[in-house]
């Protein structure tokens, strides 16, 4: 199956491939000995402040003896296959609703069994020669063995479910939300889910190109799971499918974990970044529920508890968090990387990057998009109000929802902190007994770390007038920064080697840049299989439109693209060890 790889051995010749360069055998042989090192933070980053961008080298996986993907996926066949593909799985209403309930009893998921029916009528031989797992009645599993045991499996995952569609917005969409439609004149698929799927369809043509041809025949095992409920908790789908995975290879029992995610491709000038997302920002749900006296709208109060739960929605968005650079941290990496290879972009930033002055090139990072802001900065968003009765009825209980993405720099329980100090004179101008996360253990522990005193409300005397209500804030979903995947070492370079090689040769320099998960993926639920854990969805930004909004799209074109990519790096993967072999033979020559 292995031919010649002199190409590499030339690049290794030349001193040009340093992070496969040996120092450690166990390690590049990405084995079962590989395992989960450490947790956030405990291995030290070099500093990228003097040591600069280092980009990995073009890998091409040509080596094999398969059909090349710039061969296999090109033409207008191509992309009318992968059109039909989609559509039929972008028509299966997989919707995962904020309150479903348990699988065996929400009706609503029972549109899920169609995608393995889907899988089985489009992917032939994916059919014939993966093995499925059923994980919790809707998580699928598909493994293909490799001939060697001894070598950890790749695992690259994506999503079955999509948002729902809102009643309201269905006069808003050009074509019906699950209708799928194709328009050949600009290229665009359209429908719920026709990006948010782009995952599955994606990684599935990619295995179905590797199974159709003879000479595949894998030596590391290959594993795709596709969760059923990401957008609605993951609870069910990707952490039950975690244990799965788990009994059976053990903790750090997985190579490498390829999820989407990240910023996708970005071009700037003749340079086009890769940015893949190698950490994912913490989660906090804060629930705030305010109790008041109701009464008639007539003789009304200075403040209802509509305008008192306002005030605090003021007090939180008045005093945003602040963006920050962490040195030596990925997004610095990433940063290091723009400036030397764009440095006319932004020039007082390359300045201040040059300088190590980090505070100053976070202030002018957040200001470019919201996206850079909030790739280095905590963000804080009220997402949810409800109350109120009638409109001549004093609203008597109001219940309000803030969502905040943890950046590294700041802490869930300094979060939950923060809240009460931004709180508590509200409370105390209104009357208010006010109750913060009671019985929250987590947040009593950063307390006490921190030595700060629990608020507590006066003892009140029996001549001061009672509470005029009872406002209450408790959390109710909450996860921690994950760790960070190394961008240095052998699993680093295929990754970025294989960006590299798939969407290098047009003239533009791909340089993979890391940084930071703004949102959250299943790949959380993941994280003791492997320390390798890389988010990145392989299509530039024009790929996809009105992600999760009316009139979702995708650009079936450039798809084509992402199918290449998984193509590259499952090929690439699965010749590390020769290459490996082949690296410590040269190595004794030199």
């Amino acid at each position: 199956m292995r031919s010649s790889i002199w190409s590499l051995v030339a690049l290794f010749a030349a001193g040009k491939v340093s992070s496969l360069a040996l120092a450690n055998e166990n390690q590049h042989r990405l084995g079962q000995d590989e395992k989960v090192t450490g947790e956030a933070g405990s291995e030290a980053r070099p500093d990228v402040s003097w040591s600069g961008c280092q980009l990995s080298r073009p890998m091409d996986p040509s080596h094999d003896g398969l059909t090349s993907s710039r061969d296999l996926f090109s033409g207008r066949d191509t992309v009318d296959t992968l059109v039909k593909r989609h559509q039929s799985l972008v028509r299966i209403p997989s919707v995962c609703y904020d309150d479903m309930g348990d699988v065996d009893d929400d009706e609503r998921w029972e549109a899920f069994n169609e995608i393995p029916k889907h899988i089985k009528n489009t992917y032939p031989n994916v059919d014939e020669y993966a093995t499925l797992d059923t994980i919790n009645k809707y998580g699928l599993v598909y493994t293909v063995q490799g001939s060697d045991k001894n070598l950890a499996p790749i695992l690259l995952t994506a999503h079955q479910d999509v948002v729902p569609v809102g009643n309201e917005t269905l006069d808003e969409w050009e074509y019906d939300p699950f209708d799928a439609h194709y328009n050949p004149r600009d290229g665009y698929l359209t429908g719920r889910g026709a990006a948010s799927k782009a995952g599955m369809t994606a990684l599935m043509s990619a295995l179905e190109a590797l199974l159709s041809q003879d000479g595949f025949e894998p030596d590391r095992t290959i594993i795709m799971a596709f969760g059923f409920d990401e957008q609605c908790s993951s609870s069910r789908g990707a952490s039950a499918i975690s244990e799965f995975l788990e009994e059976k290879f053990g903790k750090g029992g997985i190579s490498v974990i390829l999820n989407e995610g990240g910023a996708g491709l970005e071009s700037v000038s003749d340079t086009l970044y890769a940015l893949p997302a190698v950490y994912e920002k913490g989660y906090l749900d804060v629930w705030f529920d305010l109790g008041m006296i109701g009464g008639s709208s007539g003789t009304p109060p200075p403040r209802t508890s509509i305008g008192i739960m306002s005030a605090i929605v003021t007090s939180l968005e008045s005093n945003p968090f602040q963006p920050e650079v962490i040195r030596n941290s990925p997004v610095h990496e990433g940063l290091v990387c723009f400036t030397q290879y764009s440095p006319r972009a932004l020039p007082s930033l390359t300045q201040m990057i040059r300088w190590g002055d980090l505070r100053g090139a976070a202030q002018l990072w957040a200001q470019v998009s919201p996206e850079k802001r909030f790739s280095i900065q905590t963000s804080q968003a009220a997402n949810k109000v409800c109350g109120g009765q009638s409109s001549n009825t004093l609203p008597e209980s109001v219940g309000m929802g803030v969502n905040y993405r943890v950046a590294p720099q700041d802490s869930i329980g300094g979060i939950q902190h923060r809240i009460v100090q931004l709180t508590q004179e509200i409370a105390r101008k209104y009357n208010l007994q006010l109750e913060p996360f009671k019985g929250d253990g987590e947040y009593k522990r950063y307390l006490a770390a921190n030595g700060i005193t629990p608020h507590s409300d006066k003892p009140r005397s029996s001549w001061e007038p009672v509470y005029s209500g009872k406002l209450e804030m408790g959390v109710r979903e909450r996860s921690y920064p994950t760790s960070t995947s190394p961008t240095r070492g052998a699993v680093w370079d295929i990754f970025a080697g294989t960006v590299r090689y798939t969407f290098g040769g047009r003239g533009s320099t791909v340089v993979p840049a890391p940084g930071a998960m703004t949102g959250n993926t299943d790949t959380r639920h993941y994280l003791d299989l492997s320390r390798n854990v890389y988010r990145w969805t392989p299509g530039s930004l024009k790929s996809f439109g009105n992600i999760h909004t009316i009139n979702e799209k995708l650009l079936m074109s450039e798809h084509v693209n992402m199918v290449k990519f998984y193509y590259d790096f499952i090929r690439n993967y699965d010749q590390v060890n020769a290459w490996d072999k082949e690296m410590q033979k040269e190595r004794k020559d030199l």
